[in-house]
């Protein structure tokens, strides 16, 4: 973690995504319905499913929070994973929903004209869905937060697609007027892929989807500074959510007594405990040479 005010905002953003979202979705379906922009309403669709994922996520993270306990030694960090597979199955549902509709209006043949406030709207969506992007991608990469990545890739998603709706609204005005209901498709096709890359996401994280090699690295470079740790046998590692949990296997010479033994495996974790970020359990094991 690069700064102490980042635990402070990953308490903060989840909530913000969530109201954010929720008034973003009303937003955009009220001005598209007025305008007739069904590009700025199904994009108002995808903000409803992100407001639902952001309600789940911000509930995980209040779960995930709590310490382990006799039923659960490994504490509740995976339910992020879970949170994020919820969050996936909503807009995989929210962007069938927009490719029916859009389909249904290109066999029917009806295309109404934007009115100039969907512009205006779309531009401001635009705009709100970046900044929360950008407050949910700095939270999440500095506290390892894969609930609060995923809120931030679904922030991401909506400034892509009103780029999108965007671009078809400025098609209609110019005398396209298949481009608004094309810029639909184009938003449940983004947000399909969407959908597929977070379930995916999820389930890596639910089979104990190993720590970044970086972390690894920096473990193994700690643990050779204690005197008496002759070498790293292994380190396997799980992703817990935002913490991590850790199994060291060390290389001690067999001619230390089992005191020593015990009083290096002690330094070794504490050393690897104070120096590395997010781990929150270590089993520290000895390999004599």
């Amino acid at each position: 973690m690069k700064y102490e005010e980042c635990l402070k905002c990953g308490q903060t953003s989840p909530r913000w995504s969530f109201f954010g979202n929720t008034l973003a979705a009303i937003f955009k379906v009220l001005i598209g319905n007025l305008t007739g922009s069904k590009g700025l309403v199904a994009d108002g669709v995808h903000s409803a499913a992100d407001a639902m994922s952001s309600l789940f996520i911000l509930v995980a993270l209040k779960v995930a929070d709590k310490p382990h306990d006799e039923k659960h030694p490994y504490g509740y960090g995976k339910i992020e994973y879970i949170s994020t597979l919820c969050a996936s199955s909503f807009l995989f549902v929210g962007a069938g929903s927009i490719l029916i509709d859009a389909l249904r209006s290109f066999k029917s043949s009806t295309h109404d004209m934007p009115g100039n406030a969907a512009l205006l709207a779309t531009v401001i969506s635009l705009c709100f869905s970046y900044l929360m992007y950008d407050s949910n991608k700095c939270a999440g990469t500095q506290l390892s937060s894969p609930a609060m990545l995923a809120d931030a890739n679904e922030s991401k998603a909506d400034s892509i697609t009103s780029v999108a709706v965007l671009l078809g609204l400025i098609g209609a005005k110019l005398g396209y007027p298949d481009a608004d209901t094309v810029a639909a498709v184009i938003v449940s096709l983004f947000i399909f892929n969407m959908s597929v890359e977070m379930f995916l996401q999820g389930i890596n994280g639910l089979i104990d989807m190993a720590a970044d090699p970086e972390t690894v690295a920096e473990i193994a470079s700690a643990t050779v500074t204690v005197e008496g740790v002759t070498g790293v046998k292994s380190i396997k590692s799980r992703q817990m959510g935002q913490k991590k949990w850790v199994d060291l296997e060390i290389e001690v010479s067999r001619s230390k007594s089992m005191l020593e033994v015990h009083e290096i495996t002690q330094e070794v974790r504490a050393l690897v405990l104070g120096m590395v970020d997010g781990i929150s359990g270590l089993s520290v094991t000895t390999y004599p040479v």
